[in-house]
């Protein structure tokens, strides 16, 4: 169950990590979201940090082989 929900939110994660890609390359910085200023420093944190949390459930919902 648990690497079925690691599976999962690497794709949500993914997607994260897409859209803020694609926000960064429109060329539509800064943008006001609901209150919250998302400006080009800003949307590169939300870039990487997804990617790579994106990697380590990828990790563990495909590669890892948990001990028994």
């Amino acid at each position: 169950m648990v690497k079925e929900l690691c599976k999962f939110f690497a794709g949500v994660t993914a997607w994260e990590a897409v859209v803020h890609a694609s926000l960064g390359l429109s060329g539509v910085l800064p943008i006001s979201l609901f209150g919250i200023t998302i400006t080009p420093f800003l949307n590169t944190i939300q870039i990487i940090v997804p990617a790579l949390i994106s990697c380590l459930l990828i990790y563990l919902g495909w590669l890892h082989k948990p001990d028994r």
